[in-house]
């Protein structure tokens, strides 16, 4: 045997060797675990399914037998939760030993990687406690009314599009200029004016953030995500340079116009002064940097415009096929339009049909896969489970559309019922029966301002406009997922066709 041949069969032999112990891991720990793939562990059918649909299959095979299932994403081992119990152990009773989340964060060579929903321990600790007033009840009513001024320009703009294209409009994309110019406006101070010019710079830049990896297979996302801290040490960046360097250009012409007229015209509450007053050090603290303001600034921007037209598109499309839903919910809005004389804050809060449509809506199509966790310390599961011992470092997955499908948890769960959100519905369930916005300390921070612009948008056009499904040949009834994306989106667009409505007085 030549010198290369037997160095080749002892490399073959080890690589074996080393996939059978790895695969092992969870078996050995007194875990069930599902078969493994060869290489990719459990992730080779992502080709054919969601992540979510991925995690479901785990959840089904396992749930009523065990707290906790094993799987594999490549050679990391997950942990895969199929116990409501012991999700509310990890996401808030023993939150202190599950701080941080699986992300990756750069803060040398991809500043806008670190942001809050990246950081880890302490910084994230720290940024969270001084970010979450940003967010009240009194900013939000503050920033009410820039957004009914940009869900005014959706109702212009899609009676346009009417005029121009026909009853059978595309509506995603329509959605996610509505989105893209609230948040510039929320975020950025801008007028961003995407709903006039689909190809308006910011508008440009969110579909390129969110289309990078659309041609690129979903296992190389996910295998960036699962060995972030290698293409740390490699000094790799994750976001594109030239987005790096246009939202760090926005962001310090902001701050310099804002510190330039400080006093002249006012304050605008809108996100960016609510973060230049934390640019600077308040009693001995240390302030936060532009480069870090830049970084919260766009984790606003990606998490609000891409989320909330998905949600909203969802939702039209769930109201196209149901028209006694859409009706009901119309009426409602209607009514208490006519009740307040006027869109204000309370009267979107005295809207509760609405709120159910959101949250079936969110619960059907959830935005994350899973909530990922990561045991800060060795944890031993509680309960039945007490014999198991999770590692430092293991990887917990909560699959958050598992749940939310799971009919022992929601009769019928393809059925889209918003009835499944009434006050004493939502009591009877376990509180961790919905995930739509995380729970826990680490729930999401801005789930009220999206909140918001989702029901604005839909209140502003279901007050004119009426929604169904597109008549046979026109387009395909059925809503096709992107399965190459880890956040759930529609991959062809919603199409659906557009009536508009007889104007109401005061409407």
């Amino acid at each position: 045997m030549s010198v290369a041949l037997f160095f080749a069969a002892s490399l073959l032999s080890f690589l074996l060797g080393y996939l059978r112990y790895t695969y092992n891991y969870w078996t050995m720990l007194g875990v069930r675990q599902r078969r493994t793939h060869f290489l990719y562990g459990n992730v080779f059918k992502l080709k054919s399914l969601h992540l979510s649909e991925l995690l479901q299959e785990t959840y089904d095979a396992f749930k009523g037998k065990v707290g906790v299932a094993g799987s594999y994403v490549y050679t990391r081992p997950i942990a895969v939760v199929t116990d409501l119990e012991l999700a509310k152990h990890i996401l808030i009773k023993d939150f202190n030993k599950f701080v941080d989340r699986r992300a990756y964060n750069n803060h040398k060579e991809d500043p806008l990687s670190a942001h809050l929903f990246n950081l880890q321990g302490e910084q994230w600790r720290q940024l969270r406690m001084k970010l979450t007033p940003a967010f009240s009840s009194g900013k939000l009513k503050h920033m009410f009314g820039s957004v009914v001024d940009v869900a005014k320009q959706l109702e212009l703009t899609l009676q346009k599009q009417l005029d121009k294209e026909g009853a059978v409009l595309e509506l995603h994309d329509l959605l996610g200029r509505y989105t893209t110019d609230v948040i510039g406006k929320c975020a950025f101070g801008l007028d961003c004016h995407s709903l006039q010019n689909p190809r308006a710079e910011f508008r440009v830049v969110g579909r390129q953030l969110f289309q990078a990896d659309r041609h690129a297979s979903v296992r190389w996302q996910l295998f960036k995500l699962t060995y972030g801290e290698f293409f740390k040490r490699l000094g790799l960046r994750l976001i594109p340079k030239s987005h790096t360097d246009f939202i760090m250009r926005v962001v310090r012409e902001t701050v310099a116009s804002r510190e330039s007229r400080a006093g002249q015209d006012g304050r605008r509450n809108d996100f960016i002064d609510l973060l230049l007053d934390l640019k600077n050090p308040q009693e001995g603290g240390k302030g936060l940097s532009v480069e870090q303001l830049a970084a919260q600034v766009f984790v606003f921007f990606v998490a609000g415009f891409e989320t909330s037209s998905s949600n909203m598109s969802f939702a039209l499309y769930e109201l196209a096929k149901q028209p006694r839903v859409q009706q009901k919910l119309r009426s409602e809005i209607l009514r208490v339009l006519s009740k307040h004389e006027a869109l204000t804050y309370e009267a979107m809060l005295d809207m509760t049909y609405l709120d159910q449509v959101v949250y079936e809506t969110l619960r059907k199509y959830p935005a994350l896969a899973s909530l990922t966790r990561i045991a800060t310390e060795e944890y031993t599961l509680p309960g039945g489970d007490s014999h198991i011992t999770l590692d430092r470092g293991t990887v917990v997955h909560i699959p958050v559309r598992a749940i939310h499908y799971d009919p022992e948890i929601y009769a019928e769960p393809q059925e889209f019922r918003p009835e499944r959100f009434e006050a004493q519905a939502w009591q009877q369930r376990h509180p961790l029966a919905f995930l739509g916005f995380g729970v826990g300390p680490r729930n999401c921070i801005g789930s009220r301002f999206g909140l918001m612009q989702v029901k604005l948008g839909l209140i502003g056009l279901l007050r004119q406009f009426q929604f169904r499904l597109p008549g046979s040949g026109e387009r395909p009834a059925e809503l096709a997922i992107a399965k190459t994306e880890i956040i759930l989106m529609p991959i062809d667009g919603v199409w659906l066709r557009v009536e508009r409505l007889e104007r109401l007085p005061g409407v």
